[in-house]
């Protein structure tokens, strides 16, 4: 446990260290940032743990130092569950409150926006989780809280009823050799948000999803913070959430799956309420509102379907090197080719993402054919897969509409998410 005490004494945030005192003891801990947030999204989450016995709600309520608006926190804490619970215990700075729920579960307030110290502005959502994910590890490292898992999530979502019971039942030992749990998603509509825009970027989300399984990546899973849920030890590991304003589920994800499995779950489903917002620079809020500006919805662009026979290819060249090295040319005349692979554009790209370096590196440390593959699997990570996309979109590819995505026989064609969305499209 090296790791879990370097990083809670060296790496954690300040939060961890005004924790001397907390009282009670929980079995479950989920983190949800808030930000220009409603008394009705905190309610519902406090209801949800008053249903569960011993859960521990830790909402980290933030700003970004540019914005001074504090109203919409001061309405926040208006809260029916923060008015009539008890105060439990509180920091000694009074950045944290606990306050009583129900059925032994608790709500745990951060204060980082009216007399807590605000988050930078290039650090955003990525910092607020990470300050609630700091403290439920802290608070898991010292028996306070039962479960391994940080889950996490946003105001937006409606958890399931058996969510915390999902979580339980990868409790186990073998468990500790999963690094995340990501719960699948479907957006809701409650209001008058626009269904079309959000249903497609919805479906582009499960589209590059799938072209990554079809390709055999191993980091084909969904990266939205809301549906993921991080076992304290590896959390660690990576030394937590990156502080980025956007992307940090992406890049978190990216990491901890060089540490241990990412075990995308089929069931049960979160429920995402669909809401044009501005509160990410990038990510499903802004894209929205991007898409729902164009005037033919319908030609919303896509990854070229043959983008993913490259990537399939790239992956089996990956593989034969870490057997022997050799000319990375003359290998690629070797593989079997899916479609018609043009070799000098991934040889381009080949040099432009540094390969011979990567292979260089992994035949000095690894002496067997499986470690170098590892280490390989492990340059080649979530980010530089994304990269390998873009380059071949950006160099020769291009993209494809979604209305000819429909129009087309393609490689691989997705999966039972793709087909029912699919379906709302073309019934709005």
């Amino acid at each position: 446990m090296k790791a879990l005490k370097q990083y809670l004494t060296t790496y954690a945030e300040p939060e961890v260290e005004q924790l001397e005192g907390f009282p009670a003891e929980f079995s479950q801990g989920i983190v949800i940032p808030f930000y220009q947030e409603q008394p009705a999204a905190l309610q519902r989450f406090c209801d949800f743990a008053a249903f569960h016995k011993a859960c521990l709600l830790i909402a980290v309520i933030n700003r970004p130092e540019s914005d001074h608006d504090i109203q919409w926190a001061k309405t926040l804490l208006k809260t029916a569950a923060i008015k009539q619970g008890q105060a439990l215990w509180q920091s000694a700075n009074k950045n944290l409150t606990l306050i009583e729920l129900d059925n032994h579960s608790a709500l745990l307030l951060v204060d980082r926006c009216l007399d807590g110290i605000p988050i930078a502005d290039h650090q955003g959502v990525g910092h607020a989780r990470k300050i609630g994910a700091d403290i439920l590890c802290q608070l898991i490292a010292q028996d306070k809280v039962q479960s391994p898992w940080i889950a996490n999530t946003d105001a937006d979502a409606i958890l399931p009823h058996n969510y915390i019971k999902t979580l339980a039942e990868y409790t186990a030992p073998v468990a500790t050799k999963t690094a995340a749990l990501v719960f699948p998603y479907q957006h809701i509509f409650i209001d008058n948000t626009p269904k079309l825009p959000t249903l497609l970027y919805e479906f582009a989300l499960h589209y590059y999803v799938a072209g990554l399984q079809w390709a055999g990546s191993p980091y084909a899973y969904q990266t939205l913070g809301s549906t993921i849920a991080v076992n304290y030890y590896h959390y660690t590991m990576v030394r937590g959430f990156p502080k980025r304003s956007a992307a940090e589920d992406f890049y978190l994800l990216s990491k901890l799956a060089k540490t241990g499995a990412i075990v995308s779950l089929q069931q049960p489903l979160i429920e995402l309420q669909a809401r044009e917002s501005t509160r990410v620079p990038f990510g499903t809020g802004p894209a929205v509102i991007k898409l729902a500006d164009q005037d033919d919805l319908l030609s919303m662009p896509l990854y070229h379907p043959d983008s993913f026979a490259y990537l399939k290819f790239f992956l089996q060249l990956l593989q034969q090197l870490s057997i022997q090295r050799c000319d990375i040319a003359t290998v690629c005349e070797r593989i079997a080719q899916p479609i018609s692979i043009d070799i000098s554009l991934l040889l381009n790209i080949v040099n432009k993402l540094q390969l011979h370096q990567a292979l260089q590196h992994c035949y000095q440390q690894g002496k067997t054919p499986a470690i170098r593959l590892q280490q390989l699997q492990h340059w080649f990570d979530g980010f530089k897969t994304l990269k390998f996309i873009h380059l071949l979109r950006d160099q020769q590819l291009g993209t494809v509409s979604y209305q000819r995505w429909l129009n087309g026989a393609y490689l691989f064609s997705g999966n039972d998410a793709m087909a029912s969305l699919s379906r709302q499209i073309a019934s709005e």
